[in-house]
């Protein structure tokens, strides 16, 4: 018999992520893990089915992969594409270099491990309630 963790449940419930551009190696690594934890959808870049995943999916982690693209050109691309939204950007790549773009609070930085748990902790509710007394 299964249990079912409400927590867990509610999260994939509400949280969106974007898998952009995955080499085979990173989404065999990633999407499963992602996919206990959220909503995940995949698409190539760039591309038509890019631009439509983006307005359909309104997703709060873009997780691009940079191992074959040009980082010079991608992230200022990425960051322009979504100015203004509340979404999480982390640019990863096999040789396991990856960083994130908070453009909602406007923070930077490096991950120095990646993996699905850190991943959506970019984009982790805090569990607080405020209780009033």
């Amino acid at each position: 018999m299964q249990g079912n963790r409400p927590g867990r449940a509610r999260r994939k419930a509400h949280s969106r992520v974007l898998l952009v551009g995955l080499t085979p190696l990173l989404m065999e690594v990633l999407s499963g893990p992602l996919s206990g934890m959220a909503e995940v959808s995949a698409v190539p870049f760039p591309g038509d089915a890019f631009e439509q995943a983006v307005e359909d999916v309104q997703a709060e982690l873009v997780l691009v992969d940079i191992t074959y693209l040009d980082e010079a050109l991608v992230r200022p691309l990425m960051l322009q594409r979504f100015a203004g939204s509340p979404v999480v950007l982390a640019f990863v790549s096999e040789s396991g270099d990856a960083w994130f773009d908070d453009m909602k609070s406007k923070v930077s930085g490096r991950l120095t491990h990646v993996d699905a748990g850190r991943l959506m902790a970019l984009i982790g509710r805090p569990n607080l309630t405020l209780v009033e007394s």
